[in-house]
């Protein structure tokens, strides 16, 4: 009875993710179809030095089935142990979008985008559709954004809270993918009952209101150019219930609007802005990009934006010589307080840049550059030095490689430079202009060698880091060294070692030892048997008392893989 019962549960409770179908190929379709895997685990632990972090054994027995009828998938998980017994729905949210031709219908839960700044993929649950016959482009999308949360009257947690959000988007434009322009439109609202629960302490949430008109452009032109787009309105009432009503010295815009979007003393205005103008060729490319959001930005159809700033952003492209030197980087300026409205105004400038080059068949280099740089100046007022930010970050990597290959062996030798730096010029604290300034310095070594035919691999690489700064200065050092082989096209093996020393300026010296073990055994196609071994060793010498204890740890896992 429980085996049916289980049976039952994972063919009727699993929650449903179910993409767009496409109802004109479903006669050709197989009608149920089951995929996904199911693991079995077992754990053992062991540790000295420290008290356990986990039970001398555990067991698992997991699996991610997926019931797929006419093409609509239904996706299951499950998990058992010797602690927990759980079958649950990843999702626990149903939804479907089956296509027929040019016409696509929506319902349940759905994360539908009609523009960024409207409907920007928000999980709505509702209903809709999207039509594109010929060139034209029609969506129209109803539903709840937010669910209303109770408090919890037996805890009188402070919980956040909201009130159930409802509303429509619709969408109308000309075009094909490459090159079309679209108009959409968001009006939603929160209910006005207060959600059960919530005391007059607790009542410091209001029932708001978005109207938001956007609209959403590409175009490709003259073969090698490209333009793109995106720009919105956004009417934003943080309080429908308020009394307080617009007065003369509001936004004329807000005025002209006020009755048609019942607006009052509480509703704001946003505009948001981008546009990019590329070039792109087969050996050269070049992207100018400008972006503009006003202060606190939001509407109901988007999660989060991040507000308040201006940035224009340049990126060339290049590969010359038969993709032999390569190039491309972005060069960005940005800066926010682009309403005045802020004691300060903080410009960045942010660039990175990566090259590579092929010297000969074997020999290449690869170099990567970036720049971040923030420069806080007074805006408004003039306030304490102590608030100003003047910081500069800067990272160059070179990576030269090496490769030997021949009909049974591959031999690479590869390495990597990192040097990080964070200069702050903030000179409040210290006459030394720099004294805050930290920098790192990072060495890579790695040869790897594959012997194809034998199925044989080894690698061993070292590195070397250190950090340096006022008052602190830090060292690293580690070695790793491995090996992989298959035996008898079904049998995995691998082993590594790693060993890492570090001295920090406290005169604390660690040595940690990690090792790994694996074997694998491929019973059949879809069948896998695995036998995992780690263990760790760690060892702490101090001037002083000695925080941290030496300790080992060893881990085993065994398990079972089955694919379907």
């Amino acid at each position: 009875m429980k085996k049916y019962l289980l049976l039952m549960a994972l063919i009727y409770s699993g929650c449903c993710s179910l993409h767009a179908q496409d109802l004109e190929n479903i006669a050709h379709q197989k009608p149920v179809t089951l995929s996904g895997t199911i693991q079995a685990q077992g754990i053992f632990y062991n540790a000295t030095g420290i008290q356990d972090r986990r039970a001398p054994f555990t067991y698992y027995f997991s699996g991610n089935p997926t019931i797929s009828f006419y093409g609509l998938d239904v996706p299951l998980s499950f998990s058992f142990s010797e602690s927990d017994k759980s079958f649950r729905q990843p999702f626990n949210q149903l939804g479907i979008s089956p296509a027929y031709k040019w016409v696509t219908v929506h319902l349940g839960y759905r994360d539908i985008s009609f523009s960024p700044y409207t409907l920007g993929g928000h999980t709505m649950l509702g209903a809709g559709f999207e039509l594109t016959p010929g060139k034209l482009r029609v969506g129209f999308m109803y539903g709840r954004l937010n669910r209303a949360t109770t408090i919890d009257t037996t805890t009188q947690a402070l919980v956040p809270f909201s009130f159930s959000r409802k509303g429509y988007a619709a969408k109308l434009g000309y075009g094909t993918d490459r090159n079309f322009f679209e108009l959409s439109y968001l009006s939603a609202k929160d209910d006005t009952i207060k959600p059960k629960g919530v005391t007059p302490q607790q009542d410091y949430i209001s029932p708001a209101r978005n109207d938001v008109m956007g609209y959403t452009s590409r175009f490709s032109f003259f073969k090698y150019f490209m333009f793109e787009s995106d720009g919105a309105l956004s009417l934003y009432t943080n309080d429908v219930n308020s009394p307080i009503s617009l007065d003369n010295g509001s936004s004329t815009l807000l005025n002209k609007l006020r009755t048609t979007f019942g607006l009052n003393g509480t509703s704001e205005y946003y505009t948001a802005f981008s546009a990019g103008l590329g070039y792109k060729s087969r050996n050269y490319g070049l992207k100018l990009k400008y972006k503009r959001l006003d202060p606190d930005f939001q509407t109901m159809g988007a999660y989060y934006f991040s507000s308040d700033y201006e940035n224009w952003t340049v990126s060339p492209s290049a590969n010359l010589a038969k993709g032999k030197i390569r190039f491309n980087g972005s060069l960005g300026f940005q800066h926010d307080n682009i309403k005045d409205q802020k004691r300060a105004t903080n410009h960045r400038v942010i660039g990175a840049f990566n090259a590579g080059v092929d010297i000969t068949k074997s020999l290449s280099v690869d170099a990567v550059y970036t720049n971040f740089s923030d420069n806080q100046k007074a805006q408004t007022v003039l306030f304490a030095d102590s608030l100003k930010i003047v910081q500069t970050t800067q990272t160059i990597t070179i990576m030269p490689r090496y490769m030997i290959i021949s009909t049974d062996v591959i031999h690479m030798i590869s390495g990597s430079f990192t040097r990080n730096s964070l200069n702050d010029y903030n000179t409040f604290y210290s006459t030394d202009a720099v004294s805050r300034s930290i920098k790192t310095n990072q060495y890579m070594l790695s040869y790897n060698i594959n012997f194809t035919k034998r199925m044989l691999s080894a690698y061993v690489n070292i590195s070397d880091t250190k950090l340096s700064g006022q008052g602190m200065s830090n060292s690293f050092r580690s070695a790793t060294a491995g090996a992989n082989k298959v035996f008898f096209q079904k049998l995995q093996t691998g082993l590594s070692s790693t060993f890492t020393s570090s001295k920090s300026l406290g005169g604390e010296d660690t040595f940690i030892i990690n090792a790994t073990g694996n074997l694998g055994y491929r019973v059949a196609n879809k069948q896998l048997v695995s036998f995992n071994f780690f263990l760790t060793n760690n060892k702490v010498k101090t001037a002083g008392p000695q925080l941290q204890p030496n300790f080992t740890e060893t881990r085993g896992e065994l398990s079972y893989l089955l694919s379907f």
